[in-house]
Formats: structure tokens, sequence, C-alpha cells
């Protein structure tokens, strides 16, 4: 009983760890976009394994995305999402890997990282996209609340994406009144022209850019190596099509 006391009063002085967790395409990220961190790269293991599944309904579509992330050494990761979208006959694949090159050993304030996916959409059959990107993540505070802080910079090629198109996005995971909640949720926002799945996804970024927000609650924050997080989310939410999404994100490293 001693050991349990002691495991749940060491909760608030847990590492960052807690709010690296992946986004909807399975990268370590926020919602759509991919941050330079690597999942369980504050754990001390080289070997994680996340798998999760996101609800998204934005009352034209209902979409449903499991997602599964390998990260390896601490510094690369490597998986990919399903996208299923009933009544559309669309069942999309994403692939996708990043290699977060600073700091090279061990994790920091501050990263860099390259990525990139490939996309094979069904929604327009035989349709292929990519995306390659450059993620910077920092710590920053915020009203006294700490947040992990990502600008994205890329371009995504494809059939009908124009060549002088670049994309962009920005946002935060901020740990949500610490004093009151003791790191079990992190306030997500993000804004990006851009979606996890070109031309069909529900963040629907493509029309006029997409500000997606929500809530991350790691349960298992206190444990190093299990994670369980549930994610509550709106879509799009200055648009007409803002939509709603629920998921749940679990895994272990080793």
């Amino acid at each position: 009983m001693k050991k349990i006391w002691i495991l749940l009063l060491s909760a608030s002085f847990v590492p960052s760890f807690a709010n690296i967790s992946t986004n909807v395409a399975g990268q370590t990220g926020l919602i759509a976009t991919p941050t330079a961190r690597i999942s369980w790269e504050d754990a001390g293991r080289d070997f994680g394994l996340t798998a999760g599944y996101t609800y998204f309904n934005n009352d034209n579509y209902v979409y449903h995305v499991p997602q599964l992330n390998v990260s390896l050494f601490r510094r690369w990761e490597i998986g990919g999402a399903f996208n299923s979208a009933p009544g559309q006959n669309n069942n999309d694949v994403l692939l996708h890997s990043k290699l977060r090159f600073s700091p090279w050993s061990g994790s920091g304030a501050s990263a860099l990282a390259i990525g990139g996916s490939y996309q094979s959409l069904n929604s327009n059959p035989g349709t292929t996209a990519g995306q390659i990107y450059l993620a910077a993540t920092y710590q920053a505070q915020l009203f006294g609340m700490s947040a992990d802080t990502t600008l994205v910079f890329g371009k995504t090629f494809g059939q009908w994406v124009p060549n002088g198109d670049v994309d962009f996005s920005m946002g935060f995971a901020l740990d949500f009144f610490p004093s009151l909640f003791r790191g079990y949720v992190y306030w997500l926002n993000e804004l990006a022209n851009y979606d996890y799945l070109y031309a069909n996804a529900p963040t629907r970024a493509l029309n006029r850019g997409a500000f997606n927000t929500g809530f991350r609650i790691p349960i298992l924050k206190h444990l190093a190596s299990v994670k369980f997080d549930v994610t509550i989310k709106m879509t799009d939410a200055l648009d007409n099509e803002r939509g709603f999404a629920i998921g749940a994100v679990v895994g272990g490293s080793f």
C-alpha cells in the first residue's frame, strides 16, 4: 500500500513524455499536425508500439480511422492509418515515417524532425499523394502553463496539387491548468492549411485552412512504459463543416 501511495504522489513529477502522443494519422503530434517529437523518447527505451482509433462525425460524413505507430531508437518512427468513410466507398491508406535529428540523442526542450507520408486514395481510384515536411517543436510558457509549440513547413505532391502550394501548420499542446488537473488534461490547438489525408479528411483544411482543437487526457501518465490516452476533438471549428471526434490511444515501450 505504501508503494501505491508513493506512485500516486509522484505523478506530478513525471517528465514530459506524458504529453507526447499520436495524432489522427499515427504520427507523434497534435490532431492533424505532426510534431518534432518521437513517441516514448523520454521513456528511455529503444522500442515502442502505439495503436489508436478515432471516430469523426461532421454531419455530412462519418469517418473511422485506426492507426499504428512504431518508435525505434528514440529518434525514428514509422506507422500508418486507415481512413474509412462508410457510404462513400472510401478506404484510404496512409503510411508515414519521421526522423528526429536534433537532438540526436535523448530529448530536450526543443527538437527538429523531417518526415513524410505516402497516401493511397481510394476516394479517387488510382490516385496517390505524398507529403514531406520539416517540423520544429519547442517548450514555452503560456499564462504560466507549459506548452509544446510546433511549426511545420512542407509540401504535398499529387495529381491535383498545384505546384506552388506550400503546407504550413502551427499548434501547441498546453498543460491545462496543472495546479487543478495535475497534468491529466492537455489542450490541443492547431491551424493548418493541409489535412492528414489529402482531399478526404474531416478537417477540410483545403477549403481555406482549418482550426482544430480538443483535449487529450493521458489517463496513465504516471506510468513511464504504458500509455492510455483519450482525446475529444472539434475539427474545422471555425467553418460550417465543423465536426466532432473522439478517440483513444494505447501502447507500451520495451
